[in-house]
């Protein structure tokens, strides 16, 4: 009887075991938007303000680089081509928003990728309301593409990228006095990387993903004030880059994106999404996403619902649509 007993318990340890160590996985559908009336983007960027969503630059169905910016308005599944950039059309440029306006520049414009002007460092302000740009100080680097941003503190920081090479700098602008800083100066103790993933959640700051030389599962909370990182749980599976992020109060959500088989090339482009719950310090797998295997997409958050959509399948057709998660 005892060794009856000490099997069943070995047995109920190591399922308790198994079962702690898995990703929980859950069904979650999505709605789809009207199409964008371009026919698609990829490589764009987009955040939300005052209850709408903004998607800047990207490539379009020909293959040309764009400074459109677009406003989708979710109450009547609509878009909107509401103004163009003053500057260079490009790919991969960043944009955020401290409630009050859209800050937009930074990427690549087509071009060499050995010629410093193709890494744009021009940097704006666009307020929705009345429809005015406004050039701010230039970035202080060309490594422009892909860094990941935040809003902190009347400040915006952007964390890594590429250029020439990839990096690990922490960048700081400044909204009050229209100066940028460098707060790290390569001495961050991240990997340099490009393609990577972050938001900000509860209050709290998010990185990690990306392409350094090989691709990452790492994941850190941010202390951006003082470039601290603190190691969190990582990202299952296998590490992947190009992918889309966004936040809601409870979780950070990651949509598709690409293992690179090397440095830049081949591998395989996912087609589900996961989420990172803050408060567990744990990731959870939600679905697999309706538009298939797909990278260069984008996401944001209204009112905390989440959208998702548009980027390249893995053919490298382009997605136009933007998907509604229910839960």
């Amino acid at each position: 009887m005892r060794l009856v007993r000490n099997i069943c318990f070995m047995l109920l340890h190591i399922l308790v075991c198994v079962s702690c160590n898995q990703v929980p996985a859950f069904n979650i559908s999505a709605t789809p938007s009207s199409p964008i009336p371009n026919g698609g983007l990829s490589c764009a960027t987009a955040c939300e303000f005052n209850g709408k969503g903004y998607i800047f630059g990207g490539r379009t169905q020909n293959g040309n680089y764009t400074n459109d910016l677009w406003e989708y308005n979710p109450q009547t599944n609509s878009w909107k081509l509401i103004s163009h950039l003053p500057g260079k059309a490009r790919v991969n440029a960043i944009m955020v928003s401290d409630g009050e306006a859209l800050y937009i520049g930074l990427g690549f414009s087509k071009g060499s990728v050995y010629v410093d002007s193709c890494y744009l460092q021009d940097f704006w302000r666009f307020t929705p309301d009345d429809g005015q740009w406004e050039q701010l100080q230039s970035y202080p680097s060309t490594n422009t593409i892909r860094g990941v941003p935040y809003v902190s503190d009347q400040s915006i920081y952007i964390a890594c990228g590429t250029g020439w090479s990839h990096t690990n700098e922490l960048t700081r602008y400044d909204i009050t006095t229209n100066q940028w800083t460098i707060v790290n100066a390569h001495q961050s103790r991240i990997d340099a990387r490009f393609g990577a993933a972050g938001a900000t959640c509860g209050g709290h700051h998010f990185f990690g993903t990306g392409l350094n030389g090989k691709n990452t599962c790492q994941w850190y909370e941010v202390d951006l004030a003082n470039d601290e990182w603190h190691i969190r749980s990582e990202i299952p599976g296998k590490g992947r880059t190009l992918c889309a992020y966004c936040a809601t109060d409870e979780y950070v959500y990651l949509f598709g994106g690409r293992y690179f088989a090397g440095e830049h090339t081949g591998g395989e482009v996912f087609n589900d999404h996961m989420r990172y719950n803050v408060l567990k310090d744990c990731w959870e797998y939600c679905s697999t996403m309706p538009c298939g295997r797909a990278e260069n997409m984008i996401a944001f958050t209204i009112d905390g619902k989440v959208y998702y959509g548009l980027g390249e399948n893995e053919k490298g057709q382009l997605i136009n649509t933007l998907y509604q998660i229910e839960e």
